[in-house]
């Protein structure tokens, strides 16, 4: 048997979001939305987000991959090739 976890898009998570806020828990913003077949724990995971963050959207700060390529040793290593031409 295999069941379909649906993703969560950003309407899903403004959704559970707005839900919280009016205070319902994760177990009754599941049964609010059968149909969508949400797990359990994920809802349990958005609202704790929006406990700590305020957002279920925000992602954390420094989360992500560092940037790397547009370094201001590169900016001038780039504007030196230019100019040399």
């Amino acid at each position: 048997m295999t069941v379909n976890m649906a993703k969560f898009t950003y309407d899903d998570k403004m959704r559970i979001q707005t839900l919280h806020e009016q205070g319902y828990g994760a177990r009754r913003i599941k049964n609010a939305y059968p149909h969508k077949q949400w797990p359990l724990s994920t809802i349990i995971r958005i609202c704790k987000r929006i406990k700590e963050r305020g957002s279920a959207t925000d992602r954390k700060v420094g989360s992500g991959r560092p940037k790397s390529v547009r370094t201001a040793t590169n900016v001038a290593a780039v504007e030196e090739l230019i100019c040399s031409q």
